[in-house]
């Protein structure tokens, strides 16, 4: 700066442009660039966090489907027959058993490394890894965990002892058919398996360079989408002591404890936080601080974190462009003010020479210095103008003292009105925003305020900074005007009252004493008439200044103008009957905003409902074709095995006696005759599954989004089956019968998933109607009139099917029928019902298909809903 002093004007000029044209360009440039990257960061961590949660939900699906699989699979009857026989006749079906888990282990062959049969001493019976076969396994998690629980089970990753190799284990109860755990089905898995769904993840985020990392609880690598190599290293180095440990449950190979951690202390605390914060930007080497940006997840089924990555410098890269261009701008921008400013300093530099001149003058101490220039351009303006302002700095010298002082009390003022100004047209928020700002702005122990009463002319306490609760309840609560304490004195004197403790008592020798230190009792009067009375107290004496009583007088008055304002808007509001149209037009737009959302939450019900019922029959189904498929040859096998058996018989009549006690034994005739009856309720088992499992496929629809021609008896019977556990008789809940009176329809054009879901909606009520009739009755009662309900269907008119439903229940009131498909009414218990089902069964029928959804009903005489619905559109 020093040496700018000694440049020509012309040189200063054109610093002087170039700071007016440039600086203002900067700081635009600047902000621009900090919202931005802020943008652009919040962008990224949304995007981070969705890619994380995606990969945690594809590693939650892939252990939850394999835990499924070895649940399912520790369940077929060779197994446990295996298991169940002596060690020295279970080679007779060793094959066998082999067989099936060689076809088990080929449904993956590229992920599954084995699978193992382990008896109920944790001995490796039968394994596809044959060297593994006569191990005795029982010291592993694999065993113990579901042989103790019951339960499905899956390992950490793990180092294989006998294989070296790194995978993880899915291990499921094997249990005879008396329901005890007689071994343990083991599925060895790849842990390569994990790394290529993590590695399959990669670049999920925009702009590429993203990758996903997968750790364990103690901050271990377990797969990573862009450095394999640094699998099995922890984030920070953990103490030698939990590597050990960790090296002999075989989560980390052996080697030395450096080898198996990375120091990253930023990624450390971001998992730390993950609780409370998924974003934290951190380096991924300590050779290279490249900051990146992380979000983090916890999976459901294991306490693993994945993290999603990505580096600054790819999401930020169009700030750099942008950076370019406002280079660029700038230095176009400062040639144009260089070539201006050496121009206009040529034709500004003498008149300015001369005013500088004048000006040195002034601000050496010569007051009276006065410029001569008389031109009328802007520098003989501005000469004009230095001229005035030397005669106004004389006399705004004099009073710069006492305006300071003005400033001072001014700011408080100026804040105070300005936070009470944002308090809404509400007297009763108006008074409590009001306390808290003088509560906040002056530290102040207690404030109340008193409002008059007109009709008892008695001050009532409407607000106060304690115990809300309390308003009311004390003696202070309610003053005449003719009250000793000093608010009913402001009021009566409408002049503010400034007193402490010490001197209270000369006020008046008939007026209660104040009990804190200071106190200020300010009237609030707005168009000269009194309204109310704000108290101000603290402890400490001596407390307000003169400035202080200045700002409680103008929040005073603000606070009357407000409450004022309060009473004027609401005989406005009164007055304004010439818009009673306008608000029934809104009501009824109301109304149509509530039906819209029904319909949004039945969608959306009706979509997750289809999903999770069509991902159920799937996954039912499988198992069971399995069970279905496998009946028929096992039946097979035995009638094979009877005809041998026979055939022995024949040849060899005398059987030894040993054989003799063994065939009395086991009541070899007995056996043989309920193995077939078994075979047959297994096969008549998955049949019924099957039928249920078509049941629910067909009850969901999902490929029927678009109005088709479906059979209505079809719905109704598949929904009877989805119903049918509330239906039959339990303990606690008698049966409910179904009577059926279906005519002969023709197939009917309708949106055959949300029909489904009306009669679904139907049932279920008359099925809660029923129980809760029947808990009203005897057992003789309900023996003597069961629980009915009837359907019937037939043809209506030319172009029209019914469909009533009936039960013989408690029936419905007429008050209850009137509201009975309005959206969010119900008459069941809180939690049992949302109050929708009727309603959204209502606009199905009436607004989807054109028909009519009628009830009628009489109380103690049961209730009929019934449906019309057209059979062509």
């Amino acid at each position: 700066m020093k040496q700018l002093q000694l440049y020509t004007l012309r040189t200063k000029l054109i610093f002087s442009f170039l700071g007016v044209a440039l600086l203002p360009l900067a700081l635009l440039a600047f902000l621009n660039q900090r919202a931005t990257q802020k943008t652009l960061t919040n962008n990224a961590n949304q995007t981070l966090l969705t890619s994380a949660s995606q990969t945690a939900l594809s590693i939650d699906a892939f252990i939850n489907s394999n835990l499924d699989a070895v649940r399912v699979e520790a369940q077929l009857p060779v197994f446990a027959k295996y298991l169940s026989l002596p060690a020295n006749q279970r080679q007779s079906i060793a094959s066998e058993v082999e067989g099936a888990l060689r076809s088990l282990s080929r449904k993956d062959t590229l992920n599954i490394s084995s699978y193992a049969l382990l008896d109920s001493q944790g001995r490796d019976v039968i394994d596809t890894y044959t060297p593994d076969i006569g191990t005795d396994k029982s010291d592993q998690n694999y065993f113990q965990r579901p042989f103790k629980t019951g339960l499905p089970y899956v390992s950490p990753i793990v180092f294989s002892p006998s294989t070296n190799e790194i995978g993880l284990y899915f291990s499921s109860p094997v249990r005879n058919a008396s329901g005890n755990t007689i071994g343990v089905l083991r599925i060895r898995y790849n842990a390569a398996a994990v790394q290529r769904l993590v590695s399959q993840n990669t670049d999920l985020v925009r702009g590429s360079a993203s990758f996903a990392i997968l750790l364990d609880e103690n901050h271990i690598r377990l797969a990573h989408g862009n450095s394999p190599e640094l699998n099995f290293k922890s984030v920070t180095p953990l103490p030698p002591a939990k590597v050990k440990a960790l090296q002999a449950e075989g989560r980390l190979p052996k080697g030395k404890t450096a080898d198996f951690s990375t120091n990253l202390p930023d990624f450390e605390q971001g998992l730390d936080n993950a609780a409370t914060s998924p974003y934290f930007t951190t380096a991924l080497s300590s050779t290279n601080n490249e900051p990146n940006a992380a979000a983090v997840t916890k999976l459901k089924t294991r306490p693993w974190f994945v993290v999603f990555v990505q580096p600054k410098a790819v999401f930020l890269a169009p700030i750099e462009a942008q950076a370019r261009d406002t280079l660029l701008l700038a230095a176009i921008i400062a040639g144009v003010v260089i070539i201006a400013a050496i121009t206009i300093g040529e034709l500004l530099a003498k008149p300015l020479i001369n005013l500088a001149g004048t000006v040195t003058q002034f601000t050496a101490g010569n007051l009276n210095a006065r410029t001569s220039i008389q031109s009328k351009d802007e520098i003989g303006v501005l000469a004009l103008s230095f001229n005035g302002m030397a005669e106004q700095v004389g006399k705004l010298l004099q009073g710069l003292e006492e305006r300071t002082r003005e400033l001072e009390v001014s700011q408080h003022v100026t804040v105070a009105v300005s936070e009470l100004s944002k308090a809404i047209i509400d007297p009763e928020k108006l008074l409590r925003e009001a306390i808290a700002l003088m509560q906040n702005r002056f530290g102040l122990h207690y404030v109340q305020i008193y409002l008059l009463d007109q009709t008892t002319n008695q001050l009532i306490r409407r607000a106060d900074s304690g115990n809300q609760g309390m308003l009311g309840h004390d003696e202070s609560a309610c003053l005449s005007l003719d009250d000793r304490s000093l608010v009913a004195l402001a009021a009566r004197k409408q002049q503010t009252i400034w007193v402490d403790k010490q001197d209270s008592a000369g006020l008046a020798g008939d007026l209660k004493p104040i009990q804190m230190g200071s106190s200020a009792v300010v009237p609030l009067v707005a168009r000269g008439a009194l309204l109310g009375v704000l108290d101000i107290q603290d402890k400490e004496s001596d407390r307000f200044s003169q400035t202080d009583l200045e700002t409680f007088n103008t929040l005073a008055g603000q606070i009357a103008t407000a409450l004022e304002n309060a009473r004027l808007f609401e005989e406005i509001q009164k007055a304004e009957t010439q818009y009673r149209d306008k608000a029934q037009e809104l009501q009824q737009t109301l109304s149509e905003l509530r039906q819209t959302q029904t319909q949004l939450i039945q969608t959306e019900k009706m979509s997750s409902l289809g999903q999770l019922v069509a991902g159920v029959a799937h996954e039912i189904n499988n198992p069971v074709n399995f069970i279905y498929g496998n009946i028929t040859p096992a039946n097979e096998y035995l009638e094979d095995l009877l005809k041998l058996l026979k055939l022995y018989q024949q040849c060899y009549p005398n059987p030894t006696p040993e054989i003799q006690d063994y065939i009395e034994e086991v009541e070899l005739d007995f056996l043989l005759l309920d193995f077939q009856k078994i075979l047959s309720s297994m096969k008549f088992g998955a049949e019924r599954i099957r039928q249920i499992v078509l049941s629910l496929r067909n009850f969901s629809r999902l490929d029927e989004a678009e109005m088709k021609a479906v059979d209505i008896h079809e719905g109704l019977e598949n929904t009877l089956v989805i119903l049918q556990n509330q239906l039959k008789d339990k303990p606690g809940h008698p049966e409910i019968q179904v009577i059926k009176e279906y005519g002969n329809l023709p197939l009917v054009e309708c949106y055959a998933g949300q029909l489904n879901q009306v009669f679904m909606n139907l049932l279920t009520n008359a099925i809660d109607s029923l129980d809760e009739f029947n808990h009203k009755r005897s057992i003789e009662e309900i023996k003597g009139n069961p629980a009915t309900i009837l359907i019937r269907t037939k043809v209506a008119g030319n172009n029209q099917v019914e469909i009533r439903i009936i039960d013989n229940g408690s029936g419905i009131s007429t008050e209850v029928q009137s509201r009975l498909f309005d959206p969010f009414f119900t008459t069941k218990n809180v939690g049992k019902g949302t109050g929708l089902g009727l309603a959204i069964s209502y606009q199905i029928v009436t607004e989807k298909h054109g028909g009519q959804l009628e009830c009628t009903s009489t109380p103690g005489q049961g209730a009929e809903f019934a449906i019309k619905i057209p059979i062509r559109v």
